[in-house]
C-alpha cells in the first residue's frame, strides 16, 4: 500500500466522494445506490420465506391431514425469520400463540358453533391468555390465529387435531429452514463499517476545505466565509449512517448465535462493535469541531484563523480524515497482511496529526486573553481534535475499555457489599452518545 493516501483511494460503495465537485451527484446517486445493497439480503430472505412456506404445505399435503393443509405455511412464515438465532428465539412464543389460538377456536367451534359473541369470547380468551403466557410481541398471533380457524373450519375433534398438526409441521419446516438457510450477515456488517469510516473521512476533509472559502472548493464563494453551519448539518446527518450501521451489525450478531456456520467469527462481531463505537464517538466530536467552527464566526474579523493557523488546523484535520479511513478498513480487514498495512498507517497518520495539532497551538495568537471568548473556542478546537486523535490510539482505547471495566466491577462488588439486591441489566447495554 506504500504512502498511498486513503483519500485517493476507492471508498466501498455507497460513498460520498472525496472530491468537492461530485458531492451534489453523489448524494443523488447514494440513495439509490444504499436502496441497491439493502435490496440484496431482503431479496434472498423473500426467497427464503417463499420456498419454506411452499415446502411445508407439501409436506403436510403428504400426510393424512386435510385437503388444502394451508396452516403449514401460515405457521412456516411465522416461525422463519432473518436470522437462526431469531428464529429459534420467537419460535416458541410463535408457537405458543398459534397452538392456543387454534385450540380456542377449536373448541369453541366444537361445542357452541360460530356465531358473533363467539368470535368476541375467542378473541377476548385469546388476549387473556396471550398476556398471561407473556407471549410479548406475539400476543396477537393468538386470536388471528383463532379468527384463521374460524375461517377454515374446525369443527369436528378430527380436524382440530389436523389443525394442530399443521401448525407442528409447519413450524418445524420453519426451523429447519432455519438451520439450513441461515446465513452469516458478518460481510454486511464490515461493508457497513468501512463505509462509515469513509464517511466521516469525507465530512472532515470537507471541514478542512471550509478553513479556505473559495480556494479549495468547499468553502463556498471567493469573498465568503465557510459554510460551517451547512457542515454542521451534514454531520449531524451523519447519526441516520450509524443507526442503519448498528443494524447492519446487530443483524450480523445476531446470525452469529447459535448459527453452526459461525465457525471461529464470535471474535470479528465484537471487534466491528468495538469499532463502530469509537466511530460513534468520532461523530460526536466531529459535529462538536463543526459547531466549535461555526461558532467563531460570531467573533467577526477576529473569528477568522491567521493563514499560518488555517494551514495547521487544515493538515491536522486531514491527517484524522486520513485515520478515520484507515481505522474503518483496519476494523473491517481479514487478512492478516491488510490488517498490518492499515494499523501502520494508522499509526503514521495519528502521529502525523499529532504534530499539526501541536503546530496549530504554537501558532495561535499568545496575545488573547484566556478569558475572552475568543480564547474559550480555541480551546474548544483544541480539545476536540485531542479527542479525536485519542479515540483512534489503540493503547488509549485499550485504557478507556480497562477503566470502564473497573468502574463495572467496582459498582458489582459495591453492591454485593450492600447487600442491597441486583439491580444490574440483565442483557447488556451500551450507553450511546446524544445525537447532535
Amino acid at each position: 500500500m506504500g504512502r498511498r493516501r486513503f483519500s485517493e483511494m476507492p471508498c466501498p460503495l455507497p460513498l460520498f466522494p472525496v472530491m468537492p465537485q461530485f458531492t451534489q451527484t453523489s448524494r443523488r446517486v447514494r440513495p439509490v445506490l444504499l436502496a441497491t445493497r439493502r435490496a440484496q439480503p431482503t431479496a434472498v430472505f423473500i426467497i427464503r420465506l417463499t420456498v419454506t412456506a411452499v415446502a411445508a404445505y407439501l409436506v403436510a399435503l403428504a400426510l393424512p391431514l386435510a385437503e388444502k393443509p394451508l396452516l403449514a405455511p401460515l405457521t412456516a412464515l411465522l416461525v422463519v425469520q432473518y436470522t437462526l438465532y431469531q428464529t429459534i428465539r420467537s419460535a416458541i412464543q410463535r408457537i405458543s400463540s398459534v397452538v392456543v389460538g387454534v385450540l380456542i377456536a377449536v373448541l369453541l367451534a366444537a361445542t357452541v358453533g360460530f356465531t358473533w359473541w363467539t368470535l368476541g369470547l375467542a378473541i377476548a380468551t385469546s388476549l387473556v391468555i396471550g398476556y398471561t403466557a407473556r407471549l410479548g410481541d406475539h400476543i396477537l398471533e393468538v386470536p388471528i390465529s383463532a379468527m384463521l380457524i374460524f375461517a377454515l373450519g374446525a369443527a369436528t375433534t378430527a380436524g382440530a387435531a389436523d389443525r394442530v398438526f399443521e401448525t407442528l409441521v409447519g413450524a418445524g419446516m420453519g426451523l429447519l429452514a432455519g438451520l439450513i438457510a441461515s446465513p452469516v450477515h458478518m460481510e454486511t456488517a464490515q461493508e457497513a463499517i468501512g463505509d462509515l469510516g469513509c464517511r466521516l473521512g469525507e465530512l472532515t476533509d470537507r471541514l478542512a476545505d471550509g478553513l479556505w472559502p473559495g480556494e479549495r472548493g468547499t468553502g463556498g464563494e471567493a469573498g465568503e466565509g465557510p459554510d460551517f453551519p451547512a457542515l454542521l448539518r451534514d454531520a449531524r446527518e451523519v447519526g441516520r449512517d450509524i443507526q442503519r450501521t448498528d443494524g447492519a451489525l446487530s443483524q450480523a450478531e445476531d446470525s452469529l448465535r447459535l448459527n453452526p456456520r459461525a465457525g471461529g467469527l464470535h471474535p470479528m462481531g465484537t471487534a466491528l462493535r468495538s469499532g463502530l463505537e469509537t466511530l460513534e464517538y468520532s461523530a460526536v466530536n466531529l459535529r462538536g469541531l463543526a459547531r466549535s467552527l461555526a461558532d467563531r464566526q460570531h467573533l467577526g474579523d477576529s473569528g477568522i484563523y491567521a493563514i499560518e493557523a488555517r494551514d495547521r488546523l487544515s493538515a491536522a484535520l486531514r491527517e484524522i480524515s486520513e485515520c478515520m479511513r484507515a481505522f474503518g478498513l483496519l476494523v473491517r480487514s481479514e487478512v492478516v497482511r491488510d490488517v498490518r498495512a492499515y494499523d501502520e498507517a494508522l499509526r503514521r497518520h495519528l502521529a502525523e496529526g499529532r504534530k499539526m495539532r501541536d503546530e496549530f497551538a504554537d501558532a495561535l495568537a499568545p496575545w488573547i486573553s484566556a478569558r475572552s471568548a475568543e480564547w474559550r473556542l480555541h480551546a474548544e478546537v483544541l480539545v476536540h481534535l485531542d479527542r479525536l486523535l485519542d479515540l483512534f490510539d489503540a493503547e488509549h482505547r485499550a485504557q478507556s475499555r480497562n477503566r470502564r471495566r473497573r468502574r463495572i466491577r467496582h459498582r458489582i462488588g459495591a453492591a454485593a457489599r450492600s447487600g442491597g439486591p441486583d439491580r444490574r441489566p440483565r442483557t447488556p447495554v451500551r450507553r450511546r452518545p446524544r445525537p447532535g
